[in-house]
């Protein structure tokens, strides 16, 4: 069972992990398309991290990851989907969420953990991409892609001269 567990999760965050949020992906992803739903997909990146681990040391590190994933777990709906993609990259599903909402509760999750940080006295910042469609795309993997640019896009945005 706790092997089965540790393929599924995220050991540090217990987040799903990278491979649990693909195979929790595509079953949503294929029910919001039976159904005609929006969909929504959020890609988080810390910025600053490897400073943070470096100066602070890897248990401040570690710190920060859980304290991200803990306000994460907080704020999702029992439908969403969260994950600790791996190193400093977190993603959220978002099924029957369209853009307007997304952004909201975006803009909300950004406060929140912006905050956070402050509070700590970590220089961290994120980068995220959101990708929304008023009905889920034809392919799950092109939507979760399209959201990665996009956070990549947001972090080029942020240092740009």
């Amino acid at each position: 069972m706790r092997e089965s567990r540790l393929a599924r999760e995220d050991a540090l965050t217990q987040l799903p992990n990278r491979r649990e949020f693909h195979e929790r992906g595509l079953q949503v992803f294929a029910q919001a398309q039976r159904q005609g739903a929006s969909f929504t997909a959020v890609f988080i990146d810390l910025d600053r991290f490897k400073e943070i681990n470096d100066t602070l040391g890897h248990d401040t590190g570690d710190a920060l990851l859980t304290a991200v994933a803990r306000i994460i777990r907080e704020q999702v709906r029992a439908s969403d989907i969260p994950a600790r993609l791996g190193g400093d990259e977190f993603a959220l599903l978002l099924p029957n969420m369209n853009a307007e909402a997304a952004s909201v509760y975006v803009e909300k999750l950004r406060k929140r953990l912006g905050a956070a940080m402050t509070e700590k006295g970590w220089p961290v910042t994120f980068s995220i991409g959101v990708a929304s469609y008023k009905v889920a795309p034809q392919d799950f993997d092109i939507m979760v892609k399209q959201a990665d640019a996009l956070m990549y896009e947001g972090r080029t945005d942020l240092f740009a001269d």
